[in-house]
């Protein structure tokens, strides 16, 4: 990383180097908390049907220097680039995002359109740790050395359990509401290759049938509250599972969408010709 008191900075630690940081449990789950408190997850720049550069300057410039947002294929390579910096063993790994998708029982029917990072800490334990899948994942490290042990998180519990794909793992979470385990997401224990990654990164954001090609998402959190733009949709939510509160408001026009990504997700566009295709 070219400066990683800058990427501290931009998440709200920049004192943390003055405390001799180790690289264990502690720091990645505050690592992974002020990230996720800091950066938006967000896709205008599919919207705007702009190249997304997922080359380590790239990455720094856009979501450090010019203080943007972006989804997987940066958000969580540039966690990798931080957390290498601090002395951390990370693994990039792709996955197949399962949450929301139709029974795969027969065979695999998504491909791989997400990133998360497998981390070695300093006592020799592995997690997954994702700050690129919005607003299901969960901000602290999930271990990666507990099989299908329920893992009681801050966001809800979860899980790791075998895949019904030979060789896969699948990160599962509980819907209280339902009471039933919800997939996230599969993945297999094999680093991915930086090619891998730009071709899936290229199919992210320029096939026609791709999720973020036919949405304009945003997500941040804020203190105790869930932000979300979906489209013309902006919710809030407290909360989670039975005890979550949720409100909704209709974006009516540029005007107001833009006046939401600056004022409540701290992103101020230029060049956004396009920005409100997906409204009304």
């Amino acid at each position: 990383m070219r400066a990683i008191e800058k990427y501290l900075r931009r998440i709200g630690e920049p004192f943390l180097l003055q405390e001799t940081p180790q690289a264990d449990y502690n720091l990645l789950a505050r690592i992974m908390e002020g990230h996720s408190r800091s950066i938006p997850f967000e896709n205008f720049d599919v919207v705007l049907k702009k190249d997304i550069s997922i080359q380590p300057a790239d990455i720094e410039s856009k979501l450090v220097d010019d203080k943007r947002g972006g989804y997987c294929w940066e958000q969580n390579n540039l966690l990798q680039i931080a957390l290498e910096a601090l002395g951390y063993d990370v693994t990039p790994l792709l996955a197949r995002v399962r949450w929301g998708k139709a029974d795969d029982s027969e065979e695999p029917n998504t491909t791989f359109t997400h990133l998360t990072l497998k981390v070695k800490t300093n006592d020799e334990k592995y997690y997954l740790a994702d700050v690129g899948f919005a607003g299901t994942n969960s901000m602290r490290p999930i271990s990666l050395d507990l099989g299908s042990t329920i893992q009681k998180l801050p966001e809800g519990s979860f899980r790791i359990s075998p895949s019904k794909h030979v060789g896969f793992h699948i990160l599962e979470l509980y819907i209280p509401t339902k009471k039933e385990w919800k997939p996230l997401y599969e993945w297999r224990d094999e680093k991915a290759a930086f090619v891998d990654q730009e071709c899936a990164n290229w199919y992210s954001y320029t096939y026609p049938t791709a999720r973020f090609t036919n949405q304009l998402f945003c997500f941040r959190i804020i203190g105790e509250t869930r932000h979300h733009i979906l489209n013309d949709l902006y919710v809030i939510r407290k909360g989670h599972g039975v005890d979550m509160e949720m409100t909704e408001e209709h974006i009516v026009d540029k005007e107001m969408l833009l006046g939401l990504i600056d004022g409540v997700f701290g992103i101020r566009l230029v060049d956004c010709d396009g920005i409100d295709r997906f409204l009304p």
